[in-house]
């Protein structure tokens, strides 16, 4: 028993590492404002919302860990092909989240005056 306890903690501290040295690469806070045409562009706490999501690959989900890219590297002002455009990636997947985690969802919300 004091092994399969020993071995958990190990396991837990390590998970709670690789979170942290993630973390600490990742970038604070980004202006999202590349598509803008009649709101003000979105200023991003990344930093923040790596605490909040369970795993980079949750938005990132295309890209393998430690390798993640900005969401235009893929999504362009226009959809192409299977692709969804930037915009429709950025309100469906960040607003079906903040529904889930009860975070902003109003327009103004994240893109203040």
């Amino acid at each position: 028993m004091k092994k399969f306890a020993a071995f958990l903690a190990i396991v837990v501290a390590v998970m709670f590492s690789a979170g942290v040295v993630i973390s600490a690469e990742a970038p604070g806070k980004v202006t999202i404002k590349e598509i803008q045409k009649t709101k003000p562009p979105v200023v991003f706490d990344h930093k923040a919302h790596t605490t909040r999501a369970k795993a980079c690959k949750d938005c990132h989900h295309k890209n393998e860990p430690g390798k993640e890219q900005k969401c235009s590297a893929c999504h362009k002002a226009s959809a192409e092909g299977k692709t969804v455009a930037l915009k429709d990636a950025f309100h469906t997947t960040c607003r079906d989240c903040h529904k889930k985690m009860k975070g902003p969802t109003k327009c103004d919300d994240c893109h203040k005056k």
